[in-house]
């Protein structure tokens, strides 16, 4: 008994979804025309400028050279001060 007034319940939700129409949206209102944009003023820009080419590699050979001097320094100490 308690099934068929279920299924009764579902056949009349259903035909009570199905008789009533759905509202119609609305047509969407035309497009708006934008303004162009103003043209763009081109911007100033400095021209790039290269460096002078005088910087070498040497001096950061001589640093490299400098700590090898001083690690081999310390390391004569760190030995001299075990024995």
């Amino acid at each position: 008994m308690v099934r068929l007034l279920l299924i009764l319940g579902l056949v009349v939700n259903l035909f009570a979804c199905a008789s009533t129409p759905e509202p119609e949206a609305p047509p969407p209102p035309p497009p708006v025309a934008q303004p162009a944009p103003p043209a763009a003023e081109p911007v100033y820009e400095p021209p790039a400028r290269e460096l002078p080419k005088t910087g070498s590699s040497l001096p950061a050979l001589g640093l490299s050279g400098l700590a090898a001097l001083a690690g081999a320094g310390a390391l004569h100490v760190m030995r001299s001060r075990i024995r």
